[in-house]
């Protein structure tokens, strides 16, 4: 029997501004995908490709992809989905000099193990992409909840709203739902803020700690984090109370993580040296920057560095214009997630890297709610890049 106290107690903007977005957007993606599917087939520009086949099994893919072979589980299941199932049925394996999975974090194919083996399901690549893409759809509403919930703090229900809807189409939006790490380090940064500005700091730093093995971009959040820590008491020193003990479980989780590859692979190096085989490694932005500006190739379908360079460029100016709008941690966070998405030798990937920064939203949000013509132009021109990005994505063409 429905519990209608239950039900009452349910935020009324859970629905409107969380739920409702949410399966819309899904819903017109997985549309888009599968109607270029049908009219609109694009040729594989990169191999080796593959995709489910109507037998369950990985099947190659020689210039376009099939139609008719479980579209709604493969067109979310491209490029990096690859390395996360390989971990979650396999584990890590490493070979020198060649492209191998150590340079994924565990937290996600862990999960999507955990998941497999909970429901009793086959250990094949089929149902672990279809856990992969329940799991970050169900991440996703868990992270829009917060993420709304967390800036209601700030500013008004409309703001939230949008800042929501902001996110939802994003042209790099299809790797929220994707079995890609997206969805869950959101749920884990939004989610490590919110706790924080509830003053729950044992709970904030565990999030944050989650989220070092998450991606690289996890290194990030501490720093942000503690900005709102000391914002929090007025940056008086005298006024730091025991719980600021609790930032020192964030390290913990990405040590034991460096232990275990070190145990496995005898290399403390090993990650560092599995980026390279992806052209990463760090070094200062001016020289990443450097290198761009003097050799960066035009603009096509497989030189996509100057549209990496525009989302690079997009969390600068909101970094400077943030100023007026956002928190000093918000702040801090467009910031350095600026600086450490440009210190890695490639912009490669930054627009897919920018989702995933919720204050870039919340600051969109604010001059949305205040320009209605600016609303209305993100809206159409980030929708039309979602859809473009979304074809290209669902059929192996590289977006970030």
């Amino acid at each position: 029997m429905v519990d209608h106290n239950s039900l009452r107690r349910i935020p009324g903007w859970l629905g409107r501004n969380v739920l409702v977005p949410v399966v819309v957007t899904r819903l017109a993606l997985c549309l888009v995908a599968w109607l270029g599917f049908r009219f609109l087939p694009l040729q594989v520009t990169f191999q080796p490709t593959w995709e489910v086949g109507i037998d369950g099994l990985p099947a190659k893919i020689v210039h376009h992809v099939t139609p008719f072979s479980h579209p709604f589980l493969n067109m979310w299941s491209r490029w990096d989905a690859i390395w996360y199932v390989e971990i979650a049925r396999s584990g890590y394996s490493y070979d020198p000099g060649k492209i191998s999975n150590v340079a994924f974090f565990p937290l996600y194919p862990l999960l999507i193990r955990a998941t497999q083996v909970i429901l009793f399901l086959p250990r094949s690549d089929y149902w672990l992409l279809l856990c992969g893409v329940c799991l970050s759809n169900i991440l996703l509403l868990i992270a829009l909840s917060y993420f709304v919930a967390l800036l209601r703090l700030d500013f008004n229900e409309r703001v939230a709203a949008r800042a929501a809807l902001y996110l939802l189409v994003f042209p790099t939006t299809c790797f929220l739902s994707s079995v890609y790490t997206e969805s869950l380090f959101l749920f884990l940064t939004v989610a490590a803020f919110y706790h924080g500005r509830r003053k729950q700091w044992i709970a904030a730093c565990s999030l944050a700690a989650l989220g070092t093995l998450c991606r690289a971009q996890g290194l990030i959040v501490a720093l942000p984090l503690f900005i709102e820590y000391l914002d929090q008491h007025d940056f008086r020193p005298r006024d730091i109370e025991r719980n600021a003990l609790s930032f020192a479980l964030i390290p913990i989780p990405l040590l034991a993580f460096a232990f275990y590859l070190h145990g496995r692979f005898a290399s403390w190096r090993i990650m560092f040296e599995a980026q390279k085989q992806w052209q990463r490694h760090l070094m200062w932005p001016w020289h990443t920057l450097g290198w761009f500006f003097k050799h960066a190739p035009p603009l096509s379908i497989q030189h996509h560095d100057r549209l990496d360079f525009a989302f690079l460029a997009l969390l600068v100016f909101a970094g400077m214009g943030a100023s007026s709008w956002l928190r000093l941690s918000y702040q801090a966070y467009l910031w350095l997630a600026a600086f450490f998405f440009a210190s890695w030798g490639t912009l490669s990937s930054i627009p897919r890297f920018d989702v995933v920064v919720f204050p870039l939203f919340a600051l969109l949000a604010v001059v949305g709610w205040r320009s209605r013509a600016f609303h209305v132009a993100y809206l159409i021109i980030s929708s039309m890049m979602a859809a473009i990005f979304m074809i290209m994505y669902s059929q192996w063409n590289w977006v970030a």
